[in-house]
C-alpha cells in the first residue's frame, strides 16, 4: 500500500469539477501538489485562436471544407488518391481541437497535387465537377490567398506544436514545459512586432492561457533544475521561478530540510565545483535531467531527493483520457464465439501485456534529454487512432489492433483487473510505484 506522502503530484483536467476534486485532495494531503493538464490547456488555447481570430478561423474552415468534399463522393476520392499517389488528407477529431490544424497541415502538404487534380482533364470530364459546390471548391484550391494564409497559420502555430508534442503523453517533461512555453512566447512576440493587428490578440490569448491553464509555478522552478538549461546563455532566473521555489517551501518541503535545501540550491545555482565539472557537463548533454541528478547530485542529497521527484513528473493527464473501452467494443461484435467472461479475460490480459511492454519503453525514452527544436510533428489525433479495434476470428481467438493503449502510464499505475473500473477522470503520480497496489484515499 502506498501512503499519501509518497504521492508527488495530482494532475486533472481544467474542468471545474476536476479542479474541485483536486483542491479537496491537496487540502487533506499537504505533501502533494495539484497542476492542470497542460495538453488540455493548449487545446483550449488553440480553440481560442480559432474562435477569436477571424483569418485563422477562415483558413481552418476552408481546409476542412476541402477535406470533407474530397471524401464525400467515391469517384472524387478515387481521383484524389490517384493524384496524391495514395496519400490521404487528415480528418478532424471531435475530441481533440488541435486536429483541426492537422487538417490544414495535410492540405498544405498536398497543395501541388490538389491543384493538379482540379486542373486535370479527368476532373473536367467528371459530372460532379459541374455542380455549384465543385466549382466553388475548384476556385478555393486555385486561390493563392488561401494557400498563403494557410502556410502563415502553420508557421504561427509551429512553436505551439513543439509544446503540445512535448506534453501530450506520459513522459517526464516537467523540467521542459516552462522553457518550451518561453520559446513559444518569444516566437509570437516577434510576429506580433511585425504585424500587431494580425498577431497581437494571438499573443494576448497565449499569455492568459499560459498563466491560467498551462504552466504552474512548480514548472517554472523545475526549469531552473534542468542543468542543461540553467547553464545555457539563454537562462535567466525569473520571478516565476522564485515564486515556484517559495511554493515548494510552503507545500512540499519538510520543515527540518528547508535550511539545507536552500543552501544546496544556492550551491547549484552558483555552479559549485562539487556539482559541475567536465564529466557532469558532458552527462547533461546526453541524459535526461532526472538521470543527471541521480548520477551527479550526491553532494547535495537534500536537493537531489526533491529534484528527482519533481523532474520525474509528466505535465498532462492525456494518457488517462484515451479510449479504454476495449471490453465494451469487443462485446458489441455481431458474431462472438466466446462467452462474455472468457472474452473479457482475454481483452484485459491483452491490455495488461501491452501496459507491461510500455513500462520498458518508457524507461528507455525518459533516459534521453528532450531536444525542443526537434519536436515539430503534431500528435496524431485522428478518430481511428483514439479507438481500439477488436475482432474475433473464425477460430474464436481475440485480436486487438489500434493504438488506444500507446500512451498508457504503465510506469505509475497498477495493471487493469477485469473487476476494476476503466473510467478515469484524473491521474495521480507516485514516487514509489512498486507499492502502488491497494492505494486508496479515504475521504
Amino acid at each position: 500500500m502506498v501512503v499519501p506522502q509518497y504521492v508527488v503530484q495530482f494532475i486533472s483536467d481544467n474542468g471545474s469539477n476536476f479542479v474541485s476534486a483536486g483542491n479537496m485532495l491537496v487540502q487533506k494531503y499537504t505533501t502533494m501538489y495539484k497542476t492542470g493538464c497542460a495538453a488540455h490547456g493548449i487545446q483550449l488555447l488553440l480553440k481560442g485562436f480559432y474562435e477569436q481570430i477571424p483569418w485563422m478561423k477562415s483558413v481552418v474552415y476552408d481546409a476542412k471544407s476541402i477535406q470533407a468534399y474530397m471524401y464525400r463522393h467515391t469517384i472524387v476520392t478515387a481521383l484524389m488518391r490517384k493524384a496524391t499517389k495514395g496519400r490521404e488528407l487528415k480528418k478532424p477529431c471531435t475530441s481533440r481541437f488541435a486536429s483541426n490544424f492537422l487538417v490544414v497541415q495535410s492540405v498544405v502538404t498536398l497543395e501541388n497535387e490538389l491543384r493538379f487534380l482540379v486542373a486535370s482533364s479527368e476532373w473536367r470530364d467528371l459530372s460532379y465537377s459541374k455542380s455549384r459546390e465543385a466549382i466553388a471548391m475548384t476556385g478555393l484550391i486555385q486561390n493563392n490567398v488561401f494557400w498563403s494564409q494557410a502556410r502563415e497559420c502553420l508557421q504561427a502555430w509551429e512553436s505551439l506544436v513543439r509544446v503540445l508534442r512535448l506534453v501530450d503523453g506520459d513522459g517526464s517533461t516537467a523540467g521542459y514545459l516552462y522553457q518550451a512555453m518561453e520559446l513559444a512566447k518569444v516566437g509570437l512576440q516577434k510576429r506580433s512586432e511585425k504585424d500587431r493587428d494580425k498577431y497581437g490578440h494571438m499573443l494576448t490569448l497565449f499569455e492568459v492561457r499560459r498563466k491560467d491553464n498551462i504552466t504552474h509555478l512548480i514548472h517554472a522552478f523545475s526549469a531552473s533544475l534542468n542543468p542543461l538549461y540553467m547553464t545555457s546563455p539563454d537562462f535567466k532566473q525569473t520571478m516565476e521561478m522564485k515564486e515556484g521555489m517559495f511554493f515548494l517551501f510552503e507545500k512540499v518541503l519538510k520543515p527540518d530540510e528547508k535550511d539545507l535545501f536552500t543552501k544546496q540550491y544556492r550551491d547549484y545555482i552558483l555552479k559549485s565545483s562539487s556539482l559541475f565539472n567536465a564529466t557532469t557537463y558532458s552527462l547533461m548533454k546526453t541524459c535526461h535531467p532526472r538521470i543527471w541528478w541521480e548520477f551527479c547530485g550526491d553532494s547535495v542529497p537534500a536537493l537531489k531527493k526533491y529534484v528527482i521527484r519533481i523532474l520525474s513528473q509528466p505535465c498532462s493527464s492525456s494518457s488517462c483520457e484515451r479510449n479504454w473501452s476495449a471490453f465494451e467494443a469487443a462485446q458489441t461484435k455481431k458474431r462472438n464465439r466466446l462467452n462474455p467472461d472468457m472474452l473479457g479475460m482475454l481483452v484485459y490480459c491483452r491490455m495488461n501485456i501491452m501496459m507491461m511492454q510500455k513500462t520498458d519503453e518508457k524507461m528507455f525514452r525518459d533516459a534521453d534529454p528532450v531536444n525542443l527544436s526537434k519536436l515539430t510533428e503534431w500528435p496524431d489525433y485522428e478518430e481511428e487512432v483514439e479507438t481500439c479495434s477488436q475482432f474475433v476470428d473464425e477460430n474464436g481467438s481475440v485480436g486487438i489492433s489500434g493504438s488506444s493503449f500507446d500512451d498508457t502510464s504503465a510506469d505509475n499505475a497498477s495493471l487493469i483487473h477485469p473487476a476494476s473500473s476503466l473510467s478515469e477522470v484524473c491521474v495521480t503520480y507516485v514516487d514509489d510505484p512498486d507499492g502502488f497496489e491497494d492505494f486508496t484515499f479515504d475521504f
